[in-house]
């Protein structure tokens, strides 16, 4: 049995739709952040609606034998608006999960961290083995969670963190201006045909398509090979902002206006991936290009 937090989010919902078939799951999701639209009906998911910090909710909760916890607040920009709000949501819930995995014996705790937790460095590429200064507080709660998941290894705890980097789709719904670059920009672009850009269009990112991202969690669940790693996940493809409106151009039929303002408090300049390790240990690379992805995502809109 699988516990998956951030049931009915973007990563945690499409997650469960593409394992529900092989793995028995129990989510849970307090739409905070996910929709309910997100959710299936099927015999093999079990939906708790709440918050996966409850130690209540979390004793009701048997059997669990490997633990997926994406569930939190994402965002940069909201993370300095409300830092304390963040650490409840993020470094709190980890401990919480962390002490109930301990209490029931979990096989594997995988962690859905984040590439905000390297912070501002050069254009170099970033491995998991480079210094981490982060310099938002999601990133700094980030990897809060992140060193006490390794220090809950000593408690027996096998754990698999996974840094990931801009992951988009066109399961990601058009609303939200704070989360997603990609979901960010398209939402503006379709709603008022222009485009507000916050910061430096020479900003560097990179960008996975949730589709090889949901691959890599197939090929890491129960897999012995990934326990007690940390490990990027991303293409390793460098994307500048203004590459990436200039290809959103060329993919919409209408002109909108681009505007450049002064950047969000704490983003980070460059953030690519070096993937070897993850490559190495799964024998897998991402599938599809941004292009493609960004194909997907339009005509779904």
């Amino acid at each position: 049995m699988i516990l998956i937090t951030g049931a009915a989010g973007f990563i945690g919902s499409c997650l469960i739709k593409k394992i529900v078939n092989t793995h028995k799951i129990i989510g849970i999701d307090d739409f905070s952040n996910g929709s309910k639209d997100n959710l299936i009906k099927h015999k093999n998911f079990t939906f708790l609606r709440g918050d996966c910090g409850d130690s209540n909710l979390l004793k009701k909760i048997k059997n669990i034998k490997i633990i997926i916890h994406i569930a939190g607040q994402s965002s940069g920009e909201k993370s300095f608006e409300d830092p304390l709000n963040d650490f409840k949501r993020n470094t709190y819930t980890t401990h919480k999960l962390l002490d109930y995995a301990v209490k029931n014996n979990c096989k594997q705790f995988i962690y859905t961290s984040s590439m905000s937790v390297y912070g501002n460095q050069s254009k170099k590429k970033l491995s998991e083995n480079t210094q981490t200064y982060p310099n938002s507080f999601y990133g700094l709660s980030k990897k809060a969670s992140e060193n006490s998941i390794i220090k809950f290894k000593e408690k027996g705890i096998n754990y698999t963190i996974l840094r990931i980097f801009n992951v988009y789709g066109s399961e990601q719904k058009l609303k939200d201006s704070k989360h997603g670059m990609i979901r960010i920009y398209l939402t503006q672009i379709f709603k008022k045909k222009s485009l507000i850009i916050k910061g430096s269009g020479k900003r560097l990112r990179d960008f996975i398509h949730i589709d090889d991202l949901l691959k890599y969690f197939e090929i890491i669940i129960n897999n012995k090979k990934f326990f007690n790693k940390t490990l990027n996940v991303a293409t390793g493809k460098r994307t500048s902002v203004q590459s990436l409106v200039s290809l959103i151009k060329k993919k919409i039929n209408f002109k909108f206006k681009v505007k450049y303002q002064k950047g969000t408090k704490d983003d980070q300049f460059s953030a690519v991936a070096d993937i070897k390790r993850i490559a190495k240990l799964s024998k897998f690379k991402p599938q599809i290009s941004l292009n493609e992805g960004l194909n997907e995502i339009i005509r779904h809109k």
